[in-house]
């Protein structure tokens, strides 16, 4: 989620051609697969986009993003954190990502809406703002079992946003794509 239309078209360009650009390097599978789950993170941005596109109208194309679109790409970040890249075997952590995975189709059933307008905007996916339990939560999905990368990347940033910002605080997922695709663009040589 991004606070325009262009800066999340920006976000997904930028990100993918770091990506794109790192994937053409000889690097171990691990990291291939964490640079293709930021493509998958990033991806957001194209809904994210046309949600902005359409000014958030009460529509057919904002249902369809916001009720189907938006939680497939979520459920994927963590179907394809938890099973491809860590190949996890943890009855638990399977119950927990399929319960989230419902959850979020729940949740996010219906239409996205601008909440504030403020410069930190940015779409609020089925109109319901995403509650502190629920970005831990998820966080802890897509980055387990890297604890390092969790604490360093995920909760500092939601508690930062989830703080600092009153409203809107979605809009910081593009910040951490983009700051994630200049880190592996410095580490990786």
């Amino acid at each position: 989620m991004c606070f325009s239309y262009e800066v999340s078209l920006a976000t997904f360009v930028f990100t993918w051609s770091i990506c794109i650009y790192l994937l053409n390097k000889k690097l171990d599978s691990y990291i291939k697969k964490r640079i293709i789950f930021l493509m998958l993170y990033s991806t957001v941005q194209i809904p994210d986009a046309i949600l902005w596109k359409i000014k958030l109208k009460k529509n057919n194309i904002n249902y369809i993003i916001t009720s189907y679109i938006i939680p497939i790409l979520l459920s994927l970040q963590i179907l394809y954190n938890v099973f491809y890249i860590n190949n996890e075997s943890s009855k638990f952590i399977h119950l927990i990502s399929l319960c989230f995975i419902i959850y979020l189709f729940i949740k996010l059933n219906g239409y996205s809406t601008q909440i504030c307008n403020g410069k930190n905007n940015s779409p609020v996916w089925g109109s319901n703002e995403f509650k502190l339990w629920e970005l831990v939560l998820f966080a802890s999905l897509i980055f387990y079992p890297d604890w390092k990368l969790y604490l360093t990347g995920g909760i500092i940033l939601i508690f930062f946003t989830y703080y600092f910002n009153t409203c809107g605080y979605g809009s910081m997922w593009c910040a951490l794509a983009n700051i994630y695709a200049i880190y592996l663009l410095i580490t990786i040589h």
